[in-house]
């Protein structure tokens, strides 16, 4: 019985449809409605080469969802390393995850990933 096998409903909180590709499926994920983001409190702390830089602190997740047995939430990888929660995964977008076009544009992942 793997970690996952009781879940039952993916949300989808970022604004993008998310597209998988597994076993030559590829299966769309829509929204659901609404999308989570992270905010920051930053603050000046001085400039590299004339370019200034910011301190920022305090990540805090804008509208996260309370855990609900059975289901994932789908979000940014930013919001899923802030939340470091199980039931909160994102796509995994990096090279090795992601399809992309010849203009570098994610066409799909081939999986998701979890950051607990």
């Amino acid at each position: 019985m793997g970690r996952f096998d009781d879940i039952k409903e993916l949300r989808n909180y970022t604004p993008h449809v998310i597209s998988v590709l597994n076993n030559d499926m590829m299966t769309h994920i829509p929204t659901y409605g609404k999308v989570i983001r992270v905010t920051n409190k930053c603050e000046p702390c001085g400039s590299v080469l004339g370019f200034p830089v910011n301190l920022c602190l305090d990540d805090k997740i804008d509208d996260l969802p309370a855990q609900e047995h059975g289901v994932i939430i789908l979000v940014s990888s930013v919001v899923a390393k802030a939340a470091m929660r199980s039931d909160v995964l994102s796509p995994d977008t990096s090279d090795s995850g992601s399809i992309r076009d010849g203009s570098g544009r994610i066409l799909a992942v081939k999986r998701l990933q979890a950051f607990i």
